[in-house]
């Protein structure tokens, strides 16, 4: 993954990060990432242009990550969901470059405390899962690991601006 720029991004901050007309837009296209350019421009008063030009800066000030679909773990069958705390005598790149090798790791954490990373981990079954915390435990520098298996999910979600314009 390419290292963003974080320059502009840190300038808007001391500004207020994003004005009125942004959080708009974000706030629409949150609510339907399908939405036309033109729907979000009259949603939010603007001309479909203008809406695409800040769209574009917003991805290259680093407020917009990417672009991505959400999908169902269960029916792309990694329907098993657990947290994988790591304590490790190594810490940042190394560790984390090859816990990103697994496609079962989605989320890694460095984290402040008695454990080194914190994992978001999906696999297929109890089995897999078990497979993938030992090969965890083999790398180098992993001194043990602690997992807590997650028996229902409430509910996930990304960073959420709330309701978009229009909404009631």
């Amino acid at each position: 993954m390419a290292q963003v720029d974080r320059t502009k991004f840190e300038m808007r901050l001391d500004e207020g990060l994003l004005d009125e007309s942004d959080s708009k837009i974000l706030r629409c296209l949150q609510a339907n990432a399908r939405t036309t350019l033109a729907d979000v421009g009259r949603e939010v008063g603007l001309a479909a242009s203008s809406v695409h030009e800040r769209l574009r800066r917003l991805q290259r000030d680093g407020v917009i990550r990417g672009w991505t679909l959400a999908l169902d773990a269960r029916a792309i069958g990694r329907p098993v969901t657990a947290f994988v705390g790591v304590e490790a005598d190594v810490t940042g790149g190394s560790l984390a470059g090859r816990l990103r090798q697994r496609p079962e790791i989605d989320e890694c954490h460095d984290i402040a405390g008695d454990l080194s990373f914190f994992l978001k981990v999906r696999a297929s079954d109890t089995e897999a899962l078990l497979e993938l915390v030992d090969w965890i435990r083999e790398l180098p520098g992993v001194r043990q690991t602690r997992t807590t298996v997650v028996l229902k999910t409430e509910f996930e979600r990304q960073l959420w601006l709330g309701p978009g314009p229009g909404s009631s």
